[in-house]
């Protein structure tokens, strides 16, 4: 690559590298990250809703720097520096040096790739895995067919950060099959290593799940694909939202690039049809699974729009330049939304009314072990607290299969949010006739955003006084 096209394509990920740090230290935590937080507290091979990557990287930061907010993202920021680099990368093999800068710009203009990285979450590691896998099958197959483990090595870190990892296999393994070179290398065994390797990383996470009964690929078929009925209504607000997150100008002409990678089909290198067949299939993949299925997030299909912006990068474009501005100014917009303190009700009310709780619980029950019965209030009212918080739910969350905690002998205090986790009733079948300490109104800005009420054991009875 030439020099300038080197310096800049450093100077793009450096800058957006360091513009996501100060947002990072400035930013409050969310409630998944605050909830991945309690994941790395109880470290573990496996955790319900994901698999353990996110919470092992999380892990170390937490304990060299300190409970703060760019502790836990430090690893989501570097991951995304590697991914903007790897993207440059293969761009400058397919197409040259303006494709590597052009790939490096089209990562920090959408969004979903730039301020969504911000955050501590699996995607980070997926898209640094995903990335990363197609530079190294695409090096594999110019260069050296050892490299084929490095590519697996990235395939288990894939499978560690998500399970949409098995797209990406299965779209690996396509694309080889599909092309002559593909198959000549997977006459030879490094292929196969390498997806022994990808093996060997993930069995962790695959014996923590044999062992539970599959939990976590259970509640990924439950939450993702358990709809019935198709809704165009659904259809469209996924596909507005997956605009919205990678920018509409950019996800048209990411589209675009990917559809034409698509019907080049084995006419084109094996890393390039890889990329192709992991971008539009599974992007439509998950769009119609939000169609089916009430609660799908769109943010899902990130990895397809990955691979569609290294196409697109690769293709060029006459509007990329005018994608590149559209996408900046929705990162602005998006930035300065979230930093106006709007006095009514907004999706960041989420993360407010937190702290009071603990306080109160606090001043009833000095020295009481809290517990929790929601997975959110796990997370937010862990991360404000001392310790983590013990979680009693007739529902099923990541805490139901920590290992067991040694015995506490303080007493319990139940802090239960309003309308997050199992009535009054519920609770007593888990935890015995309680008695209620007290309630309270969290406020923002004078507007109520919580509610809370506060439920203790009821001691047993006094034994009788002995007959004289």
């Amino acid at each position: 690559m030439p020099r300038s096209a080197t310096r800049a394509v450093l100077l793009i990920t450096g800058l957006g590298l360091a513009g996501r740090a100060a947002l990072a230290a400035l930013a409050p935590i969310t409630t998944d990250e605050a909830y991945y937080v309690d994941w790395a507290r109880h470290l573990a091979p496996g955790y319900l809703d994901h698999p353990p990557l996110v919470a092992w990287l999380i892990a170390g930061p937490l304990r060299l720097f300190g409970r703060c907010a760019l502790a836990v993202r430090l690893p989501s920021l570097l991951l995304q520096a590697g991914t903007t680099l790897f993207a440059a990368s293969l761009a400058r093999a397919w197409a040259g040096p303006r494709a590597a800068v052009l790939a490096a710009a089209l990562l920090q203009a959408a969004p979903v790739f730039s301020v969504g990285a911000v955050l501590a979450t699996p995607d980070a590691p997926l898209a640094f895995a995903w990335a990363g896998a197609l530079w190294a099958v695409d090096r594999a197959l110019r260069a050296d067919r050892r490299l084929f483990l490095l590519a697996g090595a990235l395939l288990g870190m894939a499978a560690l950060s998500k399970l949409t990892a098995g797209l990406l296999a299965a779209g690996v393994l396509g694309a080889l099959l599909a092309t002559g070179e593909g198959r000549r290398a997977l006459a030879t065994p490094w292929p196969w290593l390498g997806a022994g390797l990808a093996l060997l990383l993930a069995a962790p996470m695959l014996r923590w799940n044999a062992a539970h009964g599959w939990p976590s690929f259970a509640f990924q078929l439950q939450h993702g694909l358990s709809g019935r009925s198709f809704s165009w209504a659904r259809l469209a607000q996924s596909a507005g939202a997956q605009a919205a997150y990678v920018s509409p100008v950019l996800l048209a002409l990411a589209a675009a690039a990917a559809w034409r990678a698509l019907r080049a089909g084995a006419a084109q290198p094996p890393a390039r049809l890889a990329a192709a067949l992991t971008a539009l299939p599974v992007a439509a993949f998950f769009t119609l699974a939000a169609a089916r299925t009430p609660g799908a997030l769109p943010h899902w299909p990130a990895p397809a729009w990955l691979s569609a912006l290294l196409l697109l990068a690769a293709a060029g474009a006459r509007w990329a330049r005018a994608a590149l501005w559209t996408g900046g100014a929705l990162v602005a917009a998006l930035l300065l939304a979230l930093a106006l303190p709007l006095p009514w009700a907004s999706p960041l009310d989420e993360l407010r009314g937190w702290e009071e709780p603990l306080a109160v619980a606090r001043r009833l029950a000095p020295g009481a072990r809290l517990a929790t019965t929601h997975w959110m209030a796990v997370g937010q009212l862990g991360w404000r607290s001392a310790e983590p918080l013990a979680y009693v739910s007739d529902r099923p969350a990541g805490p139901s299969y920590y290992p067991p905690a040694p015995p506490d002998p303080r007493p319990l205090l139940v802090v239960a949010p309003e309308r997050l986790g199992p009535s009054r009733a519920k609770l007593e079948e888990l935890l015995g006739p309680l008695e209620e300490r007290g309630e309270l109104a969290a406020t923002w800005r004078g507007r109520v955003v919580r509610r809370y009420r506060f439920y203790a054991p009821r001691p047993p009875p006094a034994p009788p006084a002995p007959a004289r």
